[in-house]
């Protein structure tokens, strides 16, 4: 005889909650979120479940405990929230259904509670809906001050634009035979709004497009290109910062201008962008020089290191008090590369810290391998590279020829000829790389194959290839190499 009040799973309804959509949101909030959830969820307007709330208050308690694998199996749960009763995977699930539910309407919330400007907004349209005309005007008034006050932003356009619309729309609800302003304002304020988006996916569509083999349609770009050029970008520094972006993107002139002039613009209007909006169009000028120099243009390098230097001293490359692992991978490299060693050994040390979990030993295994290397610690460095997991092309990549380096400096000569050869066929038979990202590399392979030969003769005409090479990683330790033969 079964028991009535035990379900049984499946085979495709696991056993433990952590990989639920619910566990996975709940994974991702702090203390301060979680008692604001707690707050919202428990709230007597939105009449929740109490058994819900049970499961909630019991997530939480788990989540201080860092989500233990045995604290999320669903039938300990269950027998924790409903002691003596049969596990139901059902109405546990539902539970959990109408927690995710509750979860995601208190990120809406959240939301309108940090961003007055699209509350007031959201505010004046509802009331333009309903016809309370005086409402309306003091809700316009709340949206004009609220917009002033925020960072420059993309959304700041966005809410302009909305603002400007519903304007349009007041004037005519009032069905009056008149000049209409609003109209030729609200269409205005479209234009910018638009050109701000296109200028943002152009430039973005032409930053990918150099990393990954992808064709993008580029479309509007002329008539945008014919806006922009008779346009007054008084009180619109952030579409002026943009269009620069693009200038300098997309100018084949090979000169530094450009990048200059978008540079002292970011930074004539960084203390008025939005933290996020500050960090992407950093990044733009620092990967402009990253580019630049492994073209061969090492007078970016001093540019780059400034960008790096003030970014992180201002918090603008921080994402969340959090460091993507390539910047401190590249500001390592590169402080090396100025031999700013003091600097680099600092800044590994006090940034280690802010790197993502789960990323952060890989990225500290592989800069110690750098510093270690710099410092002609060769075993020491190859202890650390045998501790990253190459889970990123990158890390593979810089790592290969890392290990290339160390190899020739132990004149470990046989270990190095089957490195290469198998770097060779990686890089050949990778189609997920773009050329433009292979290329450095597979010159880098090239050039250290034929030096490996040791052809006294061929030195010099070796040494004149190196230089004249645009794309090449590791330019100036190959022409090292050459001159102590």
């Amino acid at each position: 005889m079964f028991p009535c009040c035990v379900e049984h799973r499946n085979n495709n309804q696991s056993i433990y909650m952590k990989k639920s959509k619910l566990l996975e949101l709940l994974a991702k909030l702090d203390g301060h979120q979680w008692r604001s959830l707690e707050v919202f969820v428990q709230s007597p307007y939105h009449n929740t479940n109490p058994e819900a709330v049970l499961l909630l208050q019991y997530l939480h308690a788990a989540w201080q405990e860092g989500f233990e694998e045995e604290s999320l199996e669903r039938e300990a749960i269950y027998a924790r929230l409903f002691p003596g009763a049969g596990f139901k995977y059902q109405h546990l699930n539902q539970l959990a259904s109408q927690l995710l539910k509750l979860a995601e309407n208190w990120l809406v919330w959240q939301r309108l509670e940090r961003d007055n400007a699209l509350l007031e907004s959201l505010k004046a349209q509802e009331l333009l809906q309903l016809k309370l005309d005086k409402h309306y005007r003091q809700a316009c008034r709340a949206v004009e001050k609220a917009i002033e006050k925020a960072p420059m932003s993309s959304e700041y356009y966005h809410y302009r634009y909305k603002l400007e619309s519903l304007e349009e729309q007041y004037f005519a609800n009032l069905k009056q035979r008149r000049y209409d302003p609003a109209l030729q304002t609200a269409s205005d304020a479209l234009d910018e709004h638009f050109a701000l988006l296109k200028l943002r996916y152009l430039c973005e569509m032409i930053n990918r497009r150099q990393l990954i083999p992808q064709d993008y349609r580029f479309t509007f770009t002329a008539a945008l290109q014919e806006y922009l050029e008779t346009k007054d970008f008084t009180g619109h520094p952030l579409l002026l910062l943009y269009y620069q972006l693009y200038l300098m993107l997309t100018d084949e002139s090979g000169g530094a201008e450009p990048f200059y002039r978008y540079v002292s613009l970011l930074r004539q209007n960084n203390g008025r962008l939005g933290q996020e909006e500050s960090r992407i169009l950093l990044y733009y000028a620092i990967n402009f020089c990253i580019g630049k120099i492994r073209s061969g243009e090492r007078q970016y390098a001093m540019d780059l290191f400034g960008l790096y230097s003030h970014g992180v001293a201002e918090g603008t490359l921080l994402d969340n008090e959090t460091l993507s692992p390539w910047t401190y991978k590249n500001m390592v490299r590169l402080g090396l590369n100025l031999k700013k060693y003091e600097w680099v050994e600092q800044f590994a040390r006090d940034y280690a810290s802010y790197l993502p979990k789960n990323k952060k030993e890989d990225a500290l295994h592989y800069n110690l391998a750098e510093i270690f290397f710099a410092q002609k610690k060769y075993e020491e460095a190859l202890l650390q590279l045998r501790q990253v997991a190459f889970s990123d092309i990158h890390y593979n990549l810089c790592s290969k020829v890392l290990m290339a380096k160390i190899y020739y400096e132990q004149e470990q000569w046989s270990s190095l000829e089957y490195l290469l050869n198998a770097f060779r066929v990686f890089l050949r038979r990778n189609r997920s790389i773009s050329t433009k990202v292979k290329e450095p590399y597979v010159n880098f392979v090239s050039f250290l194959s034929a030096l490996l030969r040791r052809l006294p003769e061929n030195y010099g005409n070796l040494a004149l290839k190196i230089k004249e090479k645009q794309a090449i990683d590791n330019r100036d330790w190959l022409l090292h190499q050459l001159e102590a033969c």
